[in-house]
């Protein structure tokens, strides 16, 4: 019983400092302070987090390449995706409500993905970071 307690008690402070980590990444790089789009961020979580999406479930073989993008159907099986390709013409051919997942060609170990807008075709909603090796959620790059 006490190697249980001790289990979820270390499961809940890994849980916690993760949060932390990501809230406190979340307000870099914004000169002007916060803005609304930041404490939006704040109050209601963000994209990734409100979809249950802090753990992609993308198998390491079925990302793109360094270099390439792969559009991805949040929801279908891993086997019934598109191919990659280029970003360049993949970027304009994202419907709604799919993402574009991104392998920056200089970081081997992470993924962007952005996500497209239900509604208006080709308007990103958000764009994050996620670790390959792990499927875990790094933080956001772009939160609009």
């Amino acid at each position: 019983m006490t190697d249980m307690i001790r289990s979820l008690t270390l499961a809940t402070a890994v849980a916690l400092s993760s949060q932390v980590a990501i809230l406190a990444d979340q307000g870099r790089g914004n000169a002007r302070g916060r803005g609304a789009a930041q404490e939006r961020v704040d109050q209601d979580g963000h994209y990734f987090q409100r979809h249950g999406y802090l753990r992609l479930q993308i198998p390491p073989g079925h990302y793109p390449p360094p270099g390439e993008c792969r559009i991805w159907y949040p929801g279908r099986p891993p086997g019934h995706q598109p191919p990659p390709g280029r970003c360049d013409s993949l970027a304009t051919e994202v419907p709604p409500g799919a993402w574009l997942i991104r392998h920056p060609a200089r970081d081997r170990e992470h993924v962007h993905v952005v996500v497209y807008d239900e509604r208006r075709r080709g308007a990103v909603l958000v764009v994050g970071e996620f670790e390959i090796a792990t499927g875990v959620f790094a933080r956001i790059i772009v939160d609009r």
